[in-house]
This record gives C-alpha cells, sequence and structure tokens, in this order.
C-alpha cells in the first residue's frame, strides 16, 4: 500500500488493527488519554475514540503529545522527515 491507500480515517484504524506493516510511516496516532504518538504498527492497542491521526511526528508533538517508548517513533521519522 501506498501513503495515498491510508486517505481515510478508517483506513487509517484499520491499519492499525492489522498492524499492515505498508501503513508503516504513513502517519502516526495520537493517544488522547495518555498523551503519546504511536507508529501505526505499534503493539499499544488504544481505544478507537481515544485516537487521533495525524501526518507526521513533528504534527503530533505539535499537538502536544510525546513520542512512545515501546515502537520509538522518532526513530522512525516520517515521510518527508528526517530522523535524529
Amino acid at each position: 500500500m501506498t501513503p495515498s491507500a491510508h486517505l481515510n480515517d478508517e483506513a487509517r484504524w484499520a491499519a492499525c488493527q492489522g498492524r499492515d506493516p505498508n501503513a508503516d510511516g504513513a502517519f502516526f496516532i495520537t493517544v488522547r488519554t495518555t498523551k503519546i504518538y504511536c507508529r501505526s504498527v505499534c503493539p499499544a492497542r488504544p481505544l478507537r475514540k481515544n485516537v487521533v491521526f495525524h501526518a507526521t511526528t513533528a504534527e503530533a508533538r505539535a499537538a502536544g503529545f510525546r513520542a512512545c517508548k515501546r515502537c520509538k517513533p522518532d526513530r522512525f521519522g516520517a515521510l518527508g522527515e528526517t530522523t535524529a
């Protein structure tokens, strides 16, 4: 799948539920209750009602979330971003 395959939240959520490796890096999820952002393939399983999708890690950070210590989204980077 390409990033364009994940254009809506329903498709993004399905990719997260299936831990679709093709979605890794195409978008990131944030969890309102924990204030954490994750890669789409993270083994964490938040409730759908608590999840918001972001295009980049920078966007998630700007919204006030911190990186997941489990999936380390900042090490992965995102489309158009450089990693530290």
